[in-house]
């Protein structure tokens, strides 16, 4: 505001100094300032969470071996993610020795095939006869520090033999096969 600005009010009874009028008329243009700073600053803090979350799926199908664990699976869901479903070696084919049912298997689901941890140096691939149904997407390895299953995801309805073996350190082990139903 310019000096020639702040002038006495004619209307008043009293007498008001210059300066006190100058002062009452910028305290209104602050504090407007003040509140439409503090609009945009809640506005910017706004966007910045809208743009850390998205409501579009990423369909991109990258998928890392799952680390070893001995949980068992179940239904409950943790947000949108599914766990994964654990075959362990007791689910093996019956002709090979297993004696339990592999769990159901749906469209989507992730699968763990979980022969306990592996031996430094070795490796635990799994082989599916029927890529279009279950895709197997990891191998079992242990570098030392960190320890994985071999791993798949089930693509589409139908039946696929996944066979499982260890190699490495002078071991050639068939583990043994699972037969996969995949349903919708």
């Amino acid at each position: 505001m310019s000096p020639h600005a702040c002038t006495a009010e004619r209307s008043s009874h009293h007498y008001i100094p210059p300066r006190h009028i100058c002062l009452r008329n910028m305290e209104k243009p602050l504090k407007n300032r003040l509140v439409v700073a503090g609009i945009a600053v809640l506005a910017l803090a706004g966007l910045a969470v809208a743009g850390c979350s998205s409501d579009k799926k990423d369909s991109s199908s990258t998928t890392t071996a799952a680390p070893t664990t001995t949980a068992k699976s179940s239904s409950s869901t943790v947000g949108n993610v599914l766990p994964p479903i654990i075959l362990t070696p007791q689910m093996v084919n019956a002709n090979e020795g297993g004696t339990q049912p592999v769990p159901p298997i749906k469209v989507g689901d992730t699968v763990v095939f979980n022969f306990g941890t592996p031996e430094k140096g070795t490796t635990i691939t799994a082989m599916s006869d029927n890529p279009s149904v279950f895709e197997v997407t990891s191998k079992g390895t242990n570098d030392g520090t960190v320890a994985y299953n071999a791993g798949g995801k089930a693509l589409a309805p139908g039946t696929a033999k996944v066979t499982v073996g260890t190699t490495g350190n002078g071991i050639e082990n068939f583990d043994g096969t699972f037969t996969l139903v995949i349903t919708k």
